[in-house]
């Protein structure tokens, strides 16, 4: 990770060893629909409206859809009344219901049920390290560990620890990576995990918890597409090159939860240079990019996030500046080519 400059209208804002232009930004996203608004209410249970635009919540890959209406009778009771939209994931509403007449749009929510996807793992099988498709790597000053001191279903989870340092610019890192699922469908991707991280890094310093990576077009060897965050424990989407150098950012006015079980979602689509977040089944959409965020730090790439045809899914902690020592649990993981939702 390079230097990253990032100036605020009174001071020059320094980021650990990724010096953001625009650190203290919040969010640069068009406004958009939540892909799961509730149906409108009316004599007989009215059919819902369309949310959210093409960009952030509006297409049917990040909801946004109607659901299909059932049939409505003057009350909204038993004969249904129209279901509300497809929930975020834009999964199509099914028959109608008494509650799809009151406003209810959670018809068209996924499941969380993970069975029969690409990976479906919650790490009950293993004991020392993940085994199966996973692999230990980016391991520099960390540790990656199958440990029952937290674990969000069953006995057990992934544990991620990293040690701290005392130069500007030590790399500490702990991920587990999966390779055998790719390349997927139209090199476009959801997941899930569940995440308890005790805290999150200091102010300033750059980590990461989510990476896809492989090669891209334009002479771009190798492209990393991320979720992690930077100041205030504020999460970021960040999207970093080599081949032609970039290091881009767009901030989230949402802080990284601590403490507790989250459950992350993420979607990365190498077809059209979108990604998208989810925390706790909510979207995050200063967190949707799509073509390029706020700014970078190289401009190989001339500011665009040129996506690549992923090889790699990483997940665990990467801590890029002077940071503390850090520790993390994975559980209940998820990956397919089309949104799970967290579990119940």
């Amino acid at each position: 990770m390079r230097a990253i400059f990032s100036f605020s209208l009174s001071a020059l804002v320094s980021c650990g060893s990724l010096f953001l232009l625009g650190c203290d930004v919040g969010s640069s996203s068009a406004p958009g629909g939540n892909g799961g608004a509730s149906a409108a209410t009316g004599s007989g249970g009215s059919a819902a409206s369309a949310a959210g635009n093409a960009t952030q919540g509006g297409s049917p890959s990040s909801g946004g859809a109607l659901g299909q209406a059932g049939s409505i009778s003057s009350s909204g009771s038993a004969a249904g009344g129209a279901l509300g939209q497809a929930g975020t994931g834009g999964v199509p509403g099914t028959a109608g219901s008494s509650s799809a007449g009151a406003g209810n749009s959670s018809a068209g929510a996924p499941s969380g049920d993970c069975s029969g996807a690409l990976i479906c793992d919650d790490f009950e099988a293993y004991t020392g390290t993940p085994g199966g498709p996973w692999k230990v790597t980016k391991t520099s000053f960390g540790n990656v560990s199958i440990d029952g001191t937290q674990h969000r279903s069953g006995t057990k989870a992934v544990k991620v620890t990293t040690s701290g340092g005392q130069d500007p610019d030590f790399y500490q890192l702990a991920y587990i990576s999966v390779e055998k699922i790719f390349p997927v469908a139209n090199n476009a991707f959801y997941g899930r995990m569940m995440m308890y991280v005790t805290k999150a890094a200091n102010d300033g310093v750059h980590w990461t918890m989510i990476e896809g990576e492989g090669p891209a077009a334009q002479g771009i060897t190798n492209a990393l597409v991320r979720y992690g965050g930077q100041h205030q424990q504020r999460l970021m989407a960040n999207y970093d090159s080599t081949g032609k150098a970039s290091d881009c950012w767009q901030h989230s006015a949402t802080k990284m939860p601590e403490a507790k079980w989250a459950c992350m979602e993420w979607y990365f689509d190498g077809a059209t240079n979108t990604q998208k977040f989810w925390l706790d089944g909510q979207a995050i959409t200063d967190l949707t990019v799509t073509d390029e965020g706020e700014g970078c730090v190289s401009q190989g790439t001339g500011g665009k996030w040129i996506y690549p045809s992923f090889t790699r899914l990483n997940l665990g902690w990467g801590s890029y500046a002077k940071d503390d020592p850090r520790e993390a649990w994975i559980d209940d993981v998820a990956v397919d080519t089309k949104r799970i939702g967290c579990p119940q």
